[in-house]
């Protein structure tokens, strides 16, 4: 199984899905005049702009729950990867990919609530619905939302559980059997509340584990001020192919940060969408600008584990042909293989830093974070899914399956809780990038709806209106009829 998840993985993620996610970032980056870039401090204003509804969830509330989802395990486990395959110019252009992205970003969550529905009481929004009332193409819709159901709550589950599960392992030696119990169980205990629980649950875990690893890390710097021009040169030239070592990585170091900011953010899979599909807002723009702002965060996180990973030499490098061309002088666990390529790396490297394996705990628990409300909006996305396939079904129907999902997902996540790390990395790549084909191709079809909303947004904003209120009847947009509902007051105040 393991062999067959790897050999796949080589085939989804070979040099036309690299193509595919940079031209069309840079694509909907120039198209949207760097709207990622130009509108930073408005998007955080946007955080606060609105509160809960019985339909929908407070634009806070989704940016928390979309972080959740973004910021998980391969913020530590997948840069590790990225690094021992790639080299340290890996992570350079995992920034790079990643500030690019965020347009992606904004693409995709601006038509996902620009084509949601209300369901059961609730807005649902996805890529399947854009693709189905935006492009009228309902067997492709069906073919992506079971993708989705498949590859969300099933196969990227594994990278994160066995991440977890190992990182308690490697720090306090608790049994993967134990931890993959314990959290699956709490994982249930979530997931059976609701889009609701969920967001209440990402509001109060979110900001703590963002801001204690982004000062774990700033101790981790101050530790080791001797050695950050180093690291940063380091990063800089072999990100370029001028270091004498990593030069030949030139290439491979550019698909392994592409890969690994994909991988991480999300950003183009339309794994974001579900979630700011269910937010209360008055414009599609909002949740565009929100979403595209977390892509920020994920990234800034990213490259706080590489700084610690770095900055306390505790990483090999291999070659394509896989032989080790750069080896750590400072952990004899990394340098002789010990320690496995991943979350036991960033743990040796916090151990040299912080006294008595404090360091390797530490992390532990942010894993358990990161990856837990990761797997909540994994669930949501299930969710959504089902809801959509099971569209013309009776409510009760479609009650009955998304609990179904919930007592299935905490048993998946427990399987590869306890696989080998292989397997489990190999099985969520395959499934990030078969959504990436999918939904990528769907965005660059859909442009011109996009530009659309986008310069709705931007037209009424320069207008002086500080909240503006779509009309998708006005801007020819078809199939959007709930927002004649959502806004009906407003847009009748306009058209008197």
């Amino acid at each position: 199984m393991s062999r067959f998840f790897v050999t796949l993985d080589n085939i989804v993620w070979s040099n036309p899905i690299i193509f595919l996610i940079l031209g069309s970032a840079v694509f909907f980056t120039v198209m949207l005049k760097g709207v990622q870039i130009r509108n930073i401090k408005h998007q955080v204003q946007l955080l606060f702009g609105a509160s809960d509804s019985e339909a929908g969830i407070s634009p806070f509330a989704t940016f928390c729950t979309v972080i959740g989802y973004r910021v998980g395990t391969a913020n530590v486990a997948g840069v590790a990867v990225a690094i021992f395959s790639g080299g340290p110019g890996a992570v350079f252009w995992m920034l790079v990919t990643s500030i690019l992205d965020t347009a992606i970003s904004y693409a995709e969550c601006s038509l996902g609530q620009c084509y949601k529905i209300k369901q059961d009481g609730e807005y649902r929004g996805g890529a399947y619905y854009y693709i189905e009332r935006g492009l009228g193409l309902k067997p492709v819709a069906i073919i992506y939302a079971v993708l989705t159901f498949i590859c969300v709550p099933i196969l990227t589950v594994a990278p994160h559980a066995f991440s977890i599960t190992s990182g308690f392992k490697n720090s306090l030696g608790i049994s993967q059997y134990i931890t993959g119990a314990i959290i699956a169980v709490l994982l249930f205990i979530v997931i059976s509340g609701g889009i609701k629980r969920i967001a209440k649950t990402a509001e109060l875990i979110v900001p703590f584990m963002t801001i204690g690893f982004i000062l774990m890390t700033v101790i981790v710097m101050i530790m080791r001020i001797k050695e950050i021009p180093a690291a940063f040169g380091l990063i800089i030239s072999s990100a370029f192919g001028a270091n004498a070592l990593f030069g030949g990585l030139l290439g491979t170091a550019v698909l392994w940060g592409v890969k690994r900011s994909v991988n991480s953010s999300g950003a183009g899979m339309g794994e974001a969408v579900p979630a700011a599909s269910a937010t209360e807002c008055s414009h599609p723009g909002v949740q565009g600008l929100v979403n595209s702002f977390s892509v920020y965060i994920d990234v800034f996180v990213c490259i706080c584990t590489a700084i610690i990973i770095i900055l306390t030499d505790c990483f090999n490098v291999q070659d394509s042909a896989g032989k080790l061309i750069y080896i750590s002088s400072s952990s004899v666990d990394v340098a002789g293989g010990y320690a496995e390529v991943g979350i036991a790396w960033t743990q040796e490297a916090l151990n040299s830093i912080f006294p008595g394996g404090i360091g390797a705990t530490l992390l532990a628990f942010f894993l358990f974070f990161f990856a837990f409300t990761t797997l909540l909006n994994y669930y949501y996305q299930g969710e959504t899914a089902i809801a959509y396939i099971l569209y013309k079904q009776s409510a009760k129907t479609r009650k009955r399956a998304i609990w179904a999902l919930r007592v299935v997902m905490p048993l998946i996540f427990f399987y590869f809780a306890v696989q080998s790390a292989s397997t489990s990395f190999a099985s969520g790549e395959v499934g990030v990038g078969l959504m990436v084909w999918f939904n990528v191709i769907v965005l660059l079809i859909m442009s011109p709806t996009i530009k659309k909303i986008h310069d709705d947004y931007t037209a009424q904003r320069k207008a002086g209106i500080e909240k503006p209120v779509f009309n998708p009847k006005k801007l020819g947009i078809k199939n959007a009829d709930l927002w004649m509902e959502i806004n009906a007051d407003k847009i009748a105040e306009e058209e008197k």
